[in-house]
């Protein structure tokens, strides 16, 4: 087998649409308005390169880039094979992903039309190749162009579209590709365009691994893992023989070699091997255990030559959908790994940037490595956008986030009445849970992204679709999909989904929004006490918007001075927004009216992880919900918006409020039933003892009634330790807190996993609870002294403690807004001590640099 990447040397030109496949000779000779590429290619990369658009993600410039949605774009290159290529029996051309609507020519010669961005253009070409120099042409457009008015009649009404903002597209569901460059509340209207992924040339000599699907029959020390390989034999005549071995290493040593001589038998052939892995080390979410991965090498041998299939990593772990009875009409939705249930820790991802293509393996790397610092252990995949690259699971793999990955359907009917349509998407289907299975990762698939729900607000609205367009996609060829490619990853029909109708908080997932914030209930959307009335089973969607920092806002003006007023401002801020953020800093904090730009960013910033933080807290709190998946966690543009990491992979302010709510080891408090209940949680695989002090802790510092508790938190547990007396102290000058003084693991085994940041392997660092009781506004805090101790440098890193004399609220240090550190924006107990690490500094960096501030009400202080 050799396989040649055709990635250099290619070159793109427009033309009217009305040019089509039939206009190619005509097309190729021309000679000027070519632009050089490289593949992967969505148009808007060589048109920015050339200087003939601007940055589409900058200023308003987008709306000047619409011009290449009414065009043809025309790709070419050329490529020689040598004899020792023509040699080979059969050759494959695969294009990995064309967006949307494309047609292929070879050597001038059309082979082929293609209509979907999520599943490759493959055709077999060896009779069409030539020894010597060889051209490859692709016609290719964004596709909305082929549908009129009248194929999407049935949509009309039923659409979830941003038309009413100047983005979206009516026909867009009709097209098999990213929904949401058309536009969404939280993106803008750049459509994709292009060859998106990989363009190569394959030779075989007899046979190929078609598939290898790798998976746990049963998941503990002594553990049954099994392949299935699936071969074709390019003999339509003839058997052939071959020996098919199957390595699998942990680092470099093989800890289970599997070699079966089989008869191949022509077309295709399955093969089952299975074999146990001594000792095995599961694969766990992030905070769980440690995510083990093992690599898998699988070859076959014939008397003519070698094929191997492309050595992945995997994880020996199950994955189970619990949805157990809970009461009467009640059930679970969880997600059982290793027979533990877990709490799904996380957010919804969206494409990382309007031009997905260009989005590079380390800027996947940075933002998984991001979710992980912030204690994810999950991601959901949104059915709006792609089926990611590769690059984005293998580094869930690496970094133990789990993902539910939704099917690329979203907001709106679908044609799956039409044949052809029915057709495009079961292959699309069977490709994809083919490609992904193998990742322990991927622990759901789901059928849509809020179909099912759109349905039933449509129907209370008045405007009942004339049918369910999708419903043979999420009920019927989904889960044939999922049962054929992976059995043992769940499937659920749709998100929400679940009960008597989406959105039922008795069973299933809800999306909760309306209640939330899109209240028309302004108090609903900024008062995070509306969560703990929450019972939902599962919360895969809700949020709260915030600001960018500075320095992002500074880029996307892209030199424009910014002006909260101005248009650029307007534009990138998101339509849900409403008036939500001024509301919500002036009913927390400060009257938001005449605040400097500044202040709205730190005031905005604060309250968007106060909201965010608190939430997700009570999700966790409650016995019967297993997951918290706020929306969203990234960005594919700058925008005030609902994320915690901006489009520049720069952290807001909100990270560090998700950071601390998503803590493995926690203590939560609630006033419930006349009491404060606090809840523990321990995700670890160790029982840890904590030793505490619980009660009242005055504002100043001045008083303390507590006593000493000790708290046992058994391995894998939540459910609650203590319970406090409310007391007749005044809720406005102190609080009820439960302050952990050390933390030790019980047993064995626990060093790697129980260990905090700054923590010995014995001992690990518990932040104290406290009870929220009235907005932060209306407190009695003096301004705090904030004391830096224990200053040192060590490598890249900086360390010190901070600490402060009465309660201290946000505190911050200061810094560089793009610059990491362990913990920020974080309160303090009167007397508290705190340490903090700072990420990425040089030698340089001194104490000095150090500005510790908090927010204080002394106009309410005594």
């Amino acid at each position: 087998m050799r396989r040649l990447a055709l990635k250099q040397d290619w070159f793109v030109r427009y033309e009217e649409l009305h040019r089509g496949p039939e206009h190619a000779a005509e097309v190729m000779r021309q000679t000027e308005g070519w632009l050089g590429a490289q593949v992967p290619c969505d148009i808007h990369m060589p048109l920015i390169e050339a200087g003939i658009i601007l940055e589409p993600l900058e200023g308003l410039n987008s709306f000047a880039c619409e011009w290449t949605q009414l065009k043809s774009w025309w790709f070419k290159t050329s490529f020689y094979l040598d004899a020792a290529f023509m040699a080979y029996d059969t050759v494959e051309l695969s294009l990995e992903s064309l967006d949307a609507e494309a047609d292929v020519f070879l050597n001038g010669r059309h082979i082929g039309h293609h209509r979907s961005a999520f599943y490759p253009f493959t055709r077999t070409v060896r009779e069409a190749l030539t020894e010597g120099d060889n051209s490859l042409w692709v016609r290719v457009t964004s596709g909305v162009e082929h549908f009129s008015e009248q194929d999407t009649a049935f949509l009309r009404n039923n659409l979830i579209d941003c038309e009413a903002y100047g983005r979206g597209d009516p026909h867009r569901t009709f097209v098999r590709k990213p929904q949401y460059g058309f536009g969404w509340d939280w993106g803008p209207k750049v459509p994709t365009c292009g060859i998106m992924g990989e363009v190569t040339l394959t030779g075989y000599r007899d046979l190929a691994i078609r598939g290898v699907r790798a998976y746990t029959k049963k998941a503990d020390a002594r553990a049954d893992l099994r392949l299935e390989v699936e071969l074709e034999s390019f003999l339509s005549l003839a058997t052939t023989e071959a020996t098919i071995t199957v390595e699998v290493l942990d680092g470099d040593r093989v800890i289970l070699a599997l070699e079966e001589e089989v008869c191949v038998r022509s077309g295709v052939h399955f093969l089952d091997l299975e074999g146990v892995v001594e000792g095995a080390k599961l694969w766990w979410p992030n905070g769980m255990g440690a995510p083990h991965l093992y690599e898998i090498r699988v070859a076959a041998k014939t008397a003519r030559g070698r094929v191997d299939f492309p050595a992945f990593r995997h994880g020996i772990r199950s994955v189970r959908l619990l949805q157990d009875k809970v009461g009467e009409d009640e059930r679970l939705f969880a997600i059982e790994i290793n027979g533990v249930r877990a709490f799904c820790k996380g957010a919804n991802w969206i494409p990382a940037d309007s031009i997905h293509t260009r989005v590079s393996d380390g800027k996947y790397a940075t933002l998984i490595g991001e979710a992980r610092e912030a204690q994810f252990n999950m991601l959901r995949v949104w059915g709006g956008g792609l089926y990611e690259r590769d690059a984005f699971y293998r580094a869930c793999d690496e970094n133990g986030i789990m993902v539910w990955q939704d099917f690329m359907f979203a907001c709106g009917l679908f044609p799956d009445h039409l044949a052809w349509f029915r057709r495009e998407a079961e292959a699309e289907m069977d490709y994809q849970t083919r490609r992904l299975r193998n990742h322990p990762s991927l622990v759901l698939w789901c059928g849509d992204n809020e179909d099912h729900w759109a349905i039933v607000q449509w129907t209370a609205e008045g405007r009942k679709p004339p049918f369910f367009g999708g419903a043979v996609l999420y009920n019927e060829l989904a889960p044939r999909a999922v049962r054929r490619n992976c059995p043992d990853i769940p499937y659920w029909n749709g998100s929400p989904y679940g009960g008597a109708q989406p959105n039922d908080h008795r069973m299933g997932d809800v999306h909760h929004w309306h209640e939330g914030m899109m209240s028309p209930d302004m108090e609903k959307r900024i008062a995070p006490e509306a969560y703990d009335r929450l019972d939902a089973k599962f919360v895969s969607e809700y949020g709260y918007v915030g600001p960018c920092r500075r320095s992002s806002i500074e880029a996307y003006h892209g030199g424009s001075p910014l002006d909260r007023n101005g248009e650029i401002w307007k534009y990138h801020n998101n339509f849900f927004e409403k008036e939500t953020v001024a509301a919500g800093v002036s009913k927390h904090y400060i009257d938001a009216e005449g605040l400097s730009t500044d202040e709205y960013l730190h005031y905005a910033g604060v309250c968007q992880g106060l909201m965010y933080g608190y939430s997700l807290e009570s999700f966790r709190y409650k016995e019967l919900c297993s997951g918290g998946l706020f929306w969203m966690y990234n960005d594919c543009w700058g925008e005030v918006g609902w994320s915690i990491i901006d489009y520049y992979a720069t952290r807001k302010i909100a990270y560090y409020y998700v950071k601390r709510a998503f803590d493995p080891v926690k203590l939560i408090i609630r006033r419930e039933g006349g009491v404060a209940r606090v809840v523990g949680i321990n995700e670890t695989p160790a029982p840890i003892r904590l030793e505490a002090e619980a009660g009242y802790v005055s504002f100043d510092g001045r008083q303390r009634e507590t006593r000493p508790v000790t708290i046992e938190l058994p391995a894998h547990s939540r459910g609650e330790v203590l319970t406090l007396p409310l007391g007749e102290h005044d809720d406005l000058q102190g609080t009820l807190a439960v302050i952990p003084r050390s933390a030790s693991p019980q047993g064995h085994g626990s060093s790697s996993t129980a260990q905090g940041n700054g923590a010995s392997p014995r001992e690990r660092i518990v932040a104290p609870s406290t009870l929220r009781t009235e907005v932060f506004r209306k407190l009695r805090i003096p301004a705090a002294k904030l004391t830096i101790s224990s200053f040192e440098v060590r490598g890249d890193e900086a360390s010190f403690t901070v600490s402060s004399d009465t309660y201290a609220h946000a505190v911050q240090f200061g810094l560089d807004d793009r610059t990491r550190l362990s913990d920020e924006y974080f309160d303090l107990l009167p007397g508290e001590r705190r340490q903090v690490t700072v990420y990425g500094v040089d030698a340089s960096f001194s104490c000095d640099e150090l500005r510790p501030t908090s927010i204080s009400n002394p106009e309410q202080a005594q």
